[in-house]
């Protein structure tokens, strides 16, 4: 697990999969040529199956992310294509917030991503339409 300033982030997860269509216009939200929407919108449908409460997807400049419910800090699923070919995917997790916890020294946000990471790494191995999912460290 990897900490970026005040950001906590998981391995990466790249696989491929043809189950994923570019929605039209979808790199005007994000910056052109990342795509992931419908990736975003599936992992979303799984997690929730999985127990967790994820909030409607959200674009950023990197990709498109899904809100995990967590307290007090922030979890998301951040979703985007990779490379010039079609069909190839990358995913991670990453914390964000609980300024308060780590002053105080309990900031519980890895045990949460750790969890996250798990059930991400799950849904995608357990879906028939994922290929060649390998992690990044």
């Amino acid at each position: 697990m990897r900490t970026l300033g005040a950001m906590k982030q998981t391995p990466l997860l790249e696989f491929e999969s043809s189950a994923f269509a570019v929605i039209p216009g979808e790199d005007r939200e994000t910056n052109p040529g990342i795509y992931g929407k419908a990736l975003a919108q599936w992992l979303a449908e799984r997690l929730r199956a999985a127990g967790f409460a994820p909030g409607p997807v959200i674009a950023e400049d990197f990709g498109w992310c899904v809100p995990v419910q967590s307290k007090p800090h922030s979890l998301y699923v951040a979703c985007a294509s990779r490379g010039e070919k079609s069909g190839q995917w990358r995913v991670f997790g990453f914390a964000e917030g609980g300024l308060m916890a780590r002053l105080l020294g309990k900031d519980r946000s890895a045990e949460s991503l750790a969890v996250l990471f798990t059930a991400l790494r799950q849904c995608l191995q357990s879906a028939p339409i994922i290929h060649g999912l390998r992690e990044e460290a």
